[in-house]
C-alpha cells in the first residue's frame, strides 16, 4: 500500500480488526468507534452489514472484516493487555465503581504494577472479577462476595463475548494474578503470559509486584520451588 490509503491505523482499529479476524463471523466489536469504522470501511478493509428487518429484536454488528481487512490483520501489531485480579476486600458501598470497590493489598500492588508496565504505551489494563468479569476501573458494579473458581464465577463464554465487545479478544495477554485468575482467563485467551506461574506464594507475588515499579525493570518471573 502506498500513499494515504497506507496511513497508519489508530489504536482502535488495529483492535478491532484482530477481534473481528478471531470473531467466528468477522463481526467488528461495538467498541469501535464510528468514524474508525467508516475509515475501514472507505479503506476496504471492513463492509457494512445488511441492515436487519424492521422489528428484529437482536442486536446486530455494525461491519465485518473483509478479505484485506484480514490480510491488514496480519501485518498489524497485536493489542495488549494486562489484567490484575479482583479483590476479596470490597467498600463498604452497594454499588461503586471498580477502582473505588477493590481495595484488597493485593489488588492494588497488582494494579500498581500494570500500571507501571502499561505506561506510555497502548496496553490496556482490565480487572478480572470472578462475578462480572473484565472490567474498566470506571464501569460501576454490585457489592459481591466471590472468588475465581468457586461456583458462580463468570462462565467462559461470557468472558469471550465480554473480550470481543472490549476489542481485546486478539490481545497479546498478561495476567498478574494467581493460578485460578489465570485458569479463568484462559477460557478467552490460552496462549497468555503468566509470570507468576511458578511463585511459590504470596509473598512471591508482592515482591514481584513491587519489582515492576523501579526504574530499568523488568518481567522477570519470581523463581519457582
Amino acid at each position: 500500500m502506498t500513499g494515504s490509503r497506507a496511513a497508519d491505523l489508530t489504536t482502535g482499529q488495529r483492535a478491532g480488526l484482530h477481534a473481528a479476524v478471531r470473531h467466528p463471523r468477522g463481526h467488528l466489536p461495538p467498541s469501535v468507534l464510528v468514524h474508525d469504522l467508516v475509515d475501514l470501511v472507505e479503506r476496504g478493509l471492513a463492509e457494512p452489514v445488511p441492515r436487519q428487518p424492521e422489528g428484529a429484536h437482536t442486536r446486530s454488528p455494525r461491519c465485518l472484516i473483509t478479505d484485506r481487512g484480514r490480510e491488514r490483520a496480519a501485518h498489524e501489531p497485536n493489542p495488549r493487555l494486562i489484567l490484575v485480579p479482583c479483590s476479596s476486600a470490597k467498600a463498604g458501598l452497594p454499588v461503586a465503581q471498580a477502582q473505588e470497590m477493590y481495595l484488597g493489598s493485593y489488588h492494588r500492588a497488582a494494579r500498581r504494577a500494570a500500571d507501571a508496565l502499561a505506561a506510555g504505551t497502548d496496553t490496556h489494563v482490565l480487572v478480572l472479577s470472578a462475578k462480572f468479569g473484565l472490567l474498566r476501573a470506571e464501569d460501576r458494579i454490585l457489592h459481591y462476595d466471590l472468588r475465581a473458581g468457586q461456583h458462580g464465577t463468570v462462565a467462559g463464554d461470557v468472558l469471550r463475548r465480554q473480550a470481543h465487545d472490549l476489542a481485546v479478544s486478539g490481545a497479546e495477554v498478561t495476567v498478574l494474578a494467581g493460578k485460578a485468575y489465570a485458569a479463568l482467563a484462559r477460557c478467552a485467551w490460552p496462549d497468555l503470559y503468566h509470570p507468576l506461574a511458578g511463585a511459590r506464594g504470596i509473598g512471591d507475588h508482592l515482591a514481584f509486584f513491587a519489582s515492576l515499579y523501579r526504574p530499568g525493570r523488568q518481567m522477570d518471573p519470581p523463581a519457582g520451588g
